[in-house]
């Protein structure tokens, strides 16, 4: 019997999901030690309808 070649992802793949794997890590670090560095930023607060 032949050894069956496994199906593995390409190494685009995998560097592509570590990079945003790492970005995520690192958004994290930076809202633990400057968490006013968002605080300006728009998170979708419910307005009140205008008639």
């Amino acid at each position: 019997m032949e050894p069956s070649k496994k199906n593995t992802p390409g190494p685009l793949v995998i560097t592509a999901i570590a990079v945003i794997v790492l970005m995520i890590i690192f958004y994290f670090i930076i809202i633990a030690f400057f968490p006013d560095l968002f605080e300006g930023m728009n998170t979708g607060n419910v307005q009140p309808v205008q008639d």
